[in-house]
């Protein structure tokens, strides 16, 4: 269409809520949408500020789709630009912009304003060129397809089992394409498999290993191109393949599904007996299907994986309580030797981790997963904070992360914060030169320099000077220090892992940390549970304690007997795995062939019953249920006081009842705060 001259008026009719009105406009570019900086300014809400543009170029006007919220509509079709003729209905929402002239009363009628968008045609097919009335059946018949996949990708996002989400997208993949056979393949395990395929009656297709050309499946993996072929056995793309021969393949179509830039699999279609089965847009309409469909089957396999993790953490519970539960009766009985609680154990599954934890004596589900976790950061250099009671064995865990690592050739330097006196502090970690104060005889590397090349782990770090605190963020973030008394920088390269049993957030609230250091510290956090929530892990301790105890002294082991042993599981250890070893190494220095409850000491003596009597033995039903009474008061009240760091008004509030009553209590089941191991001691 020509308009003569480039300042020609264009003449736009609007009609909008329930109004017309014409405009004529001599620009060369004109915008329509809801900021008055346009030229054409609309009300309608499903307009974007800027919504599309008209421009003339070569004397033919066109309209272009400024990336608006709704997309914008000519004559019924979403479109991205496209030329403009006279009589053209412009959609904006329910705004309707006319170009030139307004077209006859029939073509209003078969668009209707606010009817349904369509997917945009304009984005995926080529141009028409076919006769007007074969071109109109084309375009009902894509336009069948847009809505359907558009049907389809809102069923992909609600499923999330993923055979089903296959079938799906087979079954859609056949009705666009009409294909004789489909199949889905993925990549899993470094392996090709067929996941789902259909023929055209809707059933999976029998041995269908052998009914696909792996050849070129193995192209379009590899390019990340998908392949169409009308003629497969003399397409240049497709005629080198012996499998093209050798299935007498006519018509294929094969697409990649691409994920984060990998390809997972493809969607491959195919016909034995027509040639040219499949055109252009179809496979426009597929890789754009692929492109979907390839989102939901990662979200699909995660969600399964997720279940499988969810299935094994359920069964590694499951397999605990059972194991407790035969603990329990063995050692209740007063039967039960170390041997036999170690085979019980053993019982568990094993779990393939890819770093070796063998120096961490452990059988516990909890320390299990902090070891699926640690998996993850020892290839890293961030720093690791490692939060526990004191003697769960923080150190073992940084050895663990340091001897497994990128710097396990480089030095693992362990030092306790609370161990050096506070005026030493800060010639300890930087070092100091000679002359810098008095005593300072010579040059001195200091923690960081000794650590440079591997791991520097500082221990109870919540016992740090604010002052030093601040040098320590310095050394952090610049990676270098200065010695005391030091000019120069010297740069170091050292990892920084630290532990502590105190609460740190807590002392971030009262302005005892940093919390600018805190979260340069808690980058990876490792909370380890106390030896009370892993009591499986004790006879395995005991036994390890033992064998050590007896290669160092050349003495045999001696054996535990049933009622010992079942005293060092009943007991609380608040000193954790330290304590635990403390015992043994008392008991075995005073033990003959065998360790008995005469060598445990008083605490752990009160842990227990001597001996379960038989319930016939222990009196009338209602002696029996006052003394299991009083055990479960006393055990509850014993465990609340423990939580509460013995805060008794806080455990009294706890437990509902009063102070005076919670008093009388402990007195009663002669209850005793448990010393707590010297300061410094982890």
């Amino acid at each position: 269409m020509e308009h003569g001259e480039a300042d020609t008026p264009i003449r736009l009719i609007v009609r909008e809520n329930g109004q017309e009105r014409t405009l004529e406009l001599s620009t060369k570019v004109i915008t329509i949408g809801r900021s008055k900086e346009n030229q054409i300014e609309v009300e309608d809400i499903s307009s974007s500020r800027r919504h599309c543009r008209l421009a003339q170029s070569n004397g033919c006007w066109a309209i272009e789709d400024l990336q608006s919220r709704n997309g914008t509509l000519v004559n019924g079709i979403l479109v991205r630009k496209k030329e403009l003729q006279p009589g053209d209905c412009i959609e904006i929402g329910k705004t309707r912009v006319y170009f030139e002239r307004v077209p006859t009363e029939s073509l209003l009628q078969s668009h209707p304003a606010g009817a349904t968008m369509l997917l945009p045609t304009d984005y995926f097919m080529e141009p028409i060129t076919e006769p007007l009335e074969k071109s109109q059946k084309m375009m009902k018949r894509e336009r069948e397809i847009f809505l359907r996949l558009q049907e389809v990708c809102k069923r992909l996002c609600d499923t999330v089992v993923l055979n089903q989400l296959l079938d799906i997208i087979i079954d859609t993949v056949l009705e666009i394409t009409g294909a004789e056979r489909g199949f889905i393949i993925l990549q899993e395990g470094g392996e090709l498999r067929i996941r789902a395929s259909r023929n055209i009656d809707k059933e999976a297709v029998k041995k269908a290993e052998v009914k696909v050309s792996h050849s070129i499946t193995s192209h379009v993996l590899r390019t990340g191109r998908p392949v169409l072929a009308g003629d497969a056995r003399s397409d240049q793309q497709t005629r080198e393949f012996n499998s093209v021969r050798d299935l007498r393949l006519e018509s294929v179509l094969c697409v990649p599904l691409r994920y984060r830039g990998a390809n997972i699999g493809v969607i491959y279609v195919d016909n034995r007996f027509e040639r040219n089965a499949f055109h252009s847009n179809q496979l426009r309409f597929i890789e754009f299907l692929a492109d979907q469909a390839a989102i939901n089957i990662e979200n699909a396999r995660l969600f399964e994986e997720n279940r499988r993790i969810q299935d094994e953490q359920r069964k590694a519970i499951e397999d605990r309580e059972t194991i407790g539960r035969q603990l329990q009766e063995k050692l209740l009985a007063s039967e039960a030797t170390l041997d036999v609680v170690k085979e019980v154990l053993s019982r568990k599954s094993t779990h393939n981790f890819k770093y070796n934890y063998s120096s961490i004596i452990t059988k516990s589900p909890k320390m299990y997963q902090l070891f699926e976790m640690i998996d993850k950061i020892i290839d890293t250099d961030v720093p690791v904070l490692i939060q526990g009671e004191s003697g769960t064995g923080k150190e073992l865990v940084a050895k663990a992360i340091h001897e497994q690592g990128k710097r396990a050739q480089g030095p693992f330097i362990p030092q306790n914060c609370a161990a050096i006196p506070p005026n030493l502090l800060e010639s300890e970690f930087f070092g100091h030169v000679r002359g810098a104060f008095t005593g300072a005889v010579q040059n001195k590397k200091g923690l960081f320099q000794e650590a440079d090349g591997g791991t520097l782990f500082l221990d109870e770090i919540g016992d740090m000077s604010l002052d030093l605190q601040t040098k320590l963020l310095r050394v952090i973030e610049d990676r270098r220090i200065r010695p005391v008394g030091g000019k120069d920088l010297v740069e170091v390269d050292v990892r920084i892992i630290s532990a502590t049993n105190r609460p740190l957030k807590e002392m971030m609230e009262r302005k005892q940390f940093r919390d600018d250091l805190f979260y340069r510290l808690n980058v990876l956090n490792v909370v380890l549970p106390p030896l009370r929530d892993r009591r499986d892990d004790i006879p395995l301790l005991v036994d390890f304690f033992l064998t050590n105890i007896s290669l160092r002294t050349g003495r045999p082991k001696p054996q535990v007997d049933g009622q010992t042993l079942y005293h060092l599981m009943q007991y609380h250890w608040p000193g954790n795995v330290r304590e635990l070893e403390n015992e043994i190494e008392r008991m075995f220095a005073l033990a003959g062939d065998v360790i008995t409850t005469e060598l445990l000491s008083a605490a752990l003596l009160e842990s227990g019953e001597p001996r379960r009597r038989s319930i016939t033995t222990q009196g009338t039903l209602k002696e029996v249920l006052t003394s299991r009474k009083e055990e479960l008061e006393r055990e509850v009240i014993e465990r609340s006081l423990e939580e509460l760091d013995w805060n008794k008004s806080k455990t009294a509030k706890a437990l509902g009842v009063s102070r005076p009553t919670l008093d009388q209590k402990i007195d009663k089941y002669k209850l005793k705060r448990p010393v707590k191991p010297p300061k410094g001691e982890s």
